[in-house]
């Protein structure tokens, strides 16, 4: 009887959370059936129209990397210049977010945590403003987020190993493993290439891994090993980009980026 109870109450949480996707993403389609832009939207627009080795070019003079302008390049390829689509572009990435409540957080952190964050992704006004923004925010958001639930993944995956596996349960560990890694480097580089907030935290998450790697080296060397490559091509990967960061930290970064003023100092 407390087996049947217990599956109830999954079952119907489950059936709640998926409620809470489906009218979620009704909730933040409606409002996305406009066409009208405000300026930082018709650069993105306007930009979009470019080849992808322009917008590479242009945006080294911007305060952006190219990657989200490249989307919408792609896009613009198969539909056109299309506001509409390109705002519903910016809606998906937030409908995924509120999708990964369902298939990772809920599977990671339990079923109460990931309706959780499922409700509050599709419903807090600020995940609502900036679905409806034909800008790189939510991009990024999906980005950084798939980034920390799989830096998660590989810090649990640290805790889990255990000596007695038997050697078809290590196979199996290693490989899940080594997927978690991959797919991690590769949310690292999109969150690096879409916005400099998303770089911060890919640099941050990367970093808080690498020293808890150092720090349990003994429990899995070739963690640590795997994991020193996989940062040695994320810094190559990036290098391309460096020396626009560069000119963009010295000549644009004080009249678009937040600065620190003391108001005593001379």
């Amino acid at each position: 009887m407390e087996k049947e109870s217990k599956i109830k109450k999954i079952l119907n949480l489950k059936t709640v959370h998926i409620l809470i996707i489906i009218l979620g993403t009704i909730f933040i389609l409606l409002p996305a059936f406009h066409s009208n832009i405000w300026f930082d939207e018709s650069y993105s627009v306007a930009i979009a129209n470019h080849s992808f080795s322009e917008i590479w070019q242009i945006t080294g003079n911007d305060v952006h990397p190219p990657l989200y302008y490249w989307m919408l390049h792609v896009l613009q390829l198969i539909f056109g210049s299309n506001i509409i689509i390109y705002r519903l572009f910016s809606v998906l990435a937030i409908v995924i977010v509120g999708i990964l409540g369902f298939t990772h957080i809920r599977k990671d952190f339990g079923e109460k945590v990931g309706l959780l964050f499922s409700l509050l992704t599709f419903f807090l006004p600020v995940m609502n403003t900036y679905s409806q923004e034909i800008r790189m925010y939510s991009w990024a958001c999906l980005f950084v987020t798939l980034m920390c639930i799989y830096a998660y993944r590989l810090y649990k995956n640290i805790k889990e190993k255990k000596e007695n596996f038997s050697e078809e349960e290590t196979k199996k560990f290693n490989k899940n493993q080594l997927k978690n890694l991959i797919i991690f480097g590769i949310f690292s580089v999109f969150s690096m290439y879409t916005h400099y907030y998303s770089l911060m935290a890919a640099f941050l998450v990367n970093l808080a891994l690498l020293i808890f790697f150092i720090k349990n080296r003994n429990e899995n060397k070739k963690m640590l090993r795997n994991f020193i490559i996989l940062g040695i091509i994320e810094v190559v990967l990036y290098i391309p980009w460096l020396y626009y960061l560069l000119i963009q930290v010295l000549h644009v970064g004080g009249g678009f980026w937040i600065t620190i003023r003391f108001k005593y100092c001379n």
